[in-house]
């Protein structure tokens, strides 16, 4: 992704959102700019389907555009700008009445809410936030996330992760929701997990963890967690995704960028979990994988057919 889309990507956010005179002023010298304009527009349509669509239909349009001539480059660039431009969307604190849509779909990151709160997304996770003046409620999507809960009494903070629901007030907890079997793990403070729509719930401890199913919720041995505090942060779990966004991760994470020496290779489907931060050995194993050569030098590793 270039730096051109990814500027493209924020201010798409900025200007949907309630921009200063002085943000105004910078948007009209950057947008007069060569190239900026188209990239502008493209990007606006990706925020505008962002914030009201499910991630199918994103990635839908991100599969129309990679048919589209010369659409490859924008496939890859659709769907990490979609990541970025809403993770700033999160960062920006604006509206909290508004339902607003995060995703980590590159790399997990630490994104501040509205009221303080923090969500640390793992793992592919999205979610939607939902607050008013009575209530704090995030619907989490596939992943993994931690939550660190900021004390509002008057407004209790809920997570609904398929099946499960769970309440705190002022706590850090996570929640697995990689499965149809939603797991929560306490670790700091109390909350209560509930089968949603039911009476039946248990309240946790620091250390404790639940699962919920549909006869309801029920502790679990610690041993068992699917939460393993000790994964790099930068750990990266890809199910069929194009090989041009995991380089694009990885190249946030090191100073020695990955390269492609035939673009045509950006639209491999990459699975498995893979740490971002070391990218020599990224590379080795993605050439592994798919046949290929990583050709290192001194400013960066390129990637090629045999």
């Amino acid at each position: 992704m270039s730096s051109v889309e990814r500027e493209a990507a924020e201010w798409a956010v900025r200007m949907r959102g309630t921009p200063t005179e002085a943000d105004r002023e910078a948007f009209e010298r950057w947008y007069a700019k060569a190239g900026n304009a188209e990239a502008f527009a493209m990007s606006e349509d990706d925020v505008a389907l962002a914030r009201t669509g499910s991630r199918s239909r994103i990635e839908a349009k991100a599969g129309s555009k990679r048919n589209a001539a010369g659409g490859l480059r924008w496939a890859v660039a659709t769907i990490a700008a979609v990541g970025i431009a809403l993770a700033f969307a999160w960062q920006m604190n604006r509206q909290t009445d508004t339902p607003q849509i995060a995703t980590g779909p590159m790399l997990p990151g630490q994104l501040r809410l509205a009221d303080g709160s923090t969500v640390t997304l793992m793992d592919g996770a999205w979610a939607e936030p939902h607050f008013s003046e009575t209530g704090r409620r995030i619907r989490l999507h596939g992943g993994r996330a931690k939550f660190d809960v900021a004390h509002d009494s008057a407004r209790p903070f809920i997570v609904v992760a398929g099946i499960s629901e769970t309440t705190a007030l002022g706590t850090v907890f996570e929640v697995d929701a990689r499965s149809d079997v939603p797991k929560v793990k306490l670790l700091r403070g109390s909350v209560e997990v509930r089968l949603g729509g039911t009476a039946k719930a248990v309240r946790l401890a620091p250390g404790e963890i639940a699962e919920v199913s549909g006869t309801g919720p029920r502790l679990i041995p610690a041993m068992t967690s699917p939460v393993q505090a000790t994964e790099p942060a930068t750990m990266l779990v890809a199910d069929r995704l194009p090989l041009g966004a995991v380089i694009d991760a990885a190249n946030k994470a090191n100073a020695k960028p990955i390269q492609l020496a035939d673009p045509a290779l950006a639209s491999l489907p990459v699975t498995g979990r893979f740490d971002v931060a070391d990218g020599a050995s990224l590379a080795r194993k993605l050439a592994a994988a798919f046949g290929l050569e990583a050709a290192e030098s001194p400013d960066a590793i390129t990637l090629r057919k045999k």
